[in-house]
């Protein structure tokens, strides 16, 4: 089967040598059937980080490791959009210690393909704990939880509407994400809510969303900032996308991935 459209995948690195290696093999498992751009940047790691994605960029053309030494995800998220490759055609993100589902991003691509009025895909997120960073949970064992929310690694944009949104606010510390996906929903944008699994996210010691106090903090921010924007155009009623993935967010279910 031919390649399809271009797809870049933006994956911030900082100190993710236990984990970075399964999640750069699962984002390559769909290299035969997706024209694929896969972009590391490394934040200043040093715990092997950058040696471990340069060892796999050697035995694979699709894998480009770029610097951001420790100006925060961020600022090497902006870093990955300003080095996009020139054929790019969708865009998604990766996060280094998560694992994306196998054929996500062709299926998530495909759909945008068949239907231009799509701007944005956002699909659920299934919840793990392993540790082991060697494997890849292709079927995560036992019951399952699952959330929808505004998890940039479950998603997949057209270039137009990224160029249209913008930067990532760097000022934020894990409120990043929120915070552009509110901006997403301010440009009245049609996005499309999956009812898939499109990425594992990894519970680990190291979660930047481990600090609960600070990841309310910042998402008190983006939604206030947000607020005053809608006030000061003169928008309406809160969208229907707004609640079903802010509201609803938080609300897990149990059960086997779909």
């Amino acid at each position: 089967m031919d390649a399809i459209l271009p797809v870049s995948v933006v994956m911030p690195a900082f100190n993710a040598a236990r984990f970075v290696g399964a999640a750069v093999a699962s984002l390559l498992q769909e290299r035969t059937r997706v024209d694929l751009d896969i972009i590391v940047i490394d934040d200043g790691s040093t715990d092997g980080t950058r040696d471990i994605v340069a060892g796999m960029a050697g035995q694979a053309k699709e894998i480009r490791l770029l610097a951001n030494p420790g100006r925060g995800i961020g600022a090497a998220r902006n870093t990955g959009l300003r080095n996009l490759a020139p054929d790019c055609t969708f865009v998604t993100f990766h996060d280094a210690d998560d694992i994306s589902r196998a054929g996500r991003i062709e299926r998530q691509s495909r759909r945008l393909i068949e239907d231009p009025s799509i701007d944005a895909l956002y699909g659920l997120v299934q919840l793990f704990s392993a540790q082991d960073g060697a494997g890849l949970p292709l079927a995560v064992e036992g019951p399952a939880k699952i959330v929808r929310g505004p998890y940039l690694q479950s998603a997949m944009f057209r270039l137009n509407v990224l160029s249209s949104v913008g930067f990532f606010d760097e000022t934020y510390r894990q409120g990043c994400d929120s915070d552009y996906f509110l901006r997403l929903v301010d440009g009245d944008f049609r996005i499309v809510l999956e009812d898939e699994v499109a990425a594992y996210y990894r519970r680990h010691d190291a979660n930047v969303t481990l600090d609960v106090e600070e990841m309310k903090r910042e998402f008190m921010r983006a939604s206030l900032s947000w607020a005053v924007r809608r006030r000061m155009k003169r928008k309406g009623p809160l969208p229907a996308i707004f609640a079903e993935m802010f509201l609803n967010r938080v609300e897990l279910q149990s059960g086997e991935a779909p």
